[in-house]
């Protein structure tokens, strides 16, 4: 079997974060996987809500592709992608992708591709490729920054919350120490983007999420919080 693509496994699995589950737009229920034309892919997913995109300089695509759609994968893969050590004591390093299956592998001087259940194989998964085309995510992605006039986009929880995980995933560390989520609107309130703090994420990852309608605020705090007239407080300030 021909393997047709070569990533980063911690990637696919952070990226996963942002797929649709069982949305009736099949295509949403994937992982894509592209072509950069500076070298590597770029492996993006998205529930139509929010968006995940980070570039993998060191991916690879089989030269009679473009792009690659990789369907929703089982939580044995994504488990074996994410863990810290494979049954080899190797860290995994590579999800190599073929058209039925996918293989993880963690050793690093391993340079030819693995046989399935092979020595180096940390999993050998079932996957399918999905025929269908992944929406231009670049539409969304405003590429000029706009000073914000009016007031910061209400925004799902949960897609912070999932943004994360997405970075726990990628850095390995559950507290995600010495780092943070870095979110900026634009004044058409179309989109927030999203990116790490890490210092090698943070020119290698965006996320967006779409804004949730909401009424705007009259005060930057509930007026429960606000300090009486002729308080302490409000003569301090």
């Amino acid at each position: 079997m021909e393997y047709l693509a070569r990533i980063n496994p911690k990637y696919f699995a952070a990226m996963y974060q942002c797929a649709a589950k069982n949305d009736v737009r099949y295509y949403l229920n994937a992982v894509n996987i592209e072509r950069h034309p500076d070298g590597g892919v770029v492996i993006a997913a998205t529930n139509g809500d929010f968006l995940g995109v980070i570039h993998d300089p060191e991916g690879w695509m089989h030269e009679d592709h473009n792009s690659l759609l990789v369907g929703i994968p089982s939580k044995r893969l994504i488990s074996a992608c994410t863990t810290r050590r494979g049954p080899d004591t190797f860290e995994p390093n590579k999800l190599w992708i073929a058209e039925k299956f996918s293989v993880v592998t963690g050793c690093v001087e391993a340079t030819d591709p693995p046989e399935p259940f092979g020595i180096g194989a940390h999993l050998t998964e079932k996957t399918e490729l999905v025929d269908g085309k992944f929406p231009d995510w670049r539409k969304v992605l405003p590429t000029e920054r706009e000073k914000l006039e009016t007031q910061f986009p209400w925004i799902n929880g949960e897609y912070i919350e999932a943004f994360n995980k997405i970075a726990t995933i990628l850095t390995g560390r559950k507290a995600f120490a010495g780092g943070g989520l870095h979110l900026e609107a634009r004044d058409d309130c179309r989109s927030v983007v999203v990116r790490l703090a890490n210092y090698e994420l943070k020119d290698r990852f965006v996320g967006v999420i779409m804004p949730m309608k909401g009424d705007p605020l009259e005060t930057i705090v509930p007026a429960f919080a606000m300090p009486k007239p002729g308080s302490d407080v409000d003569q301090a300030a």
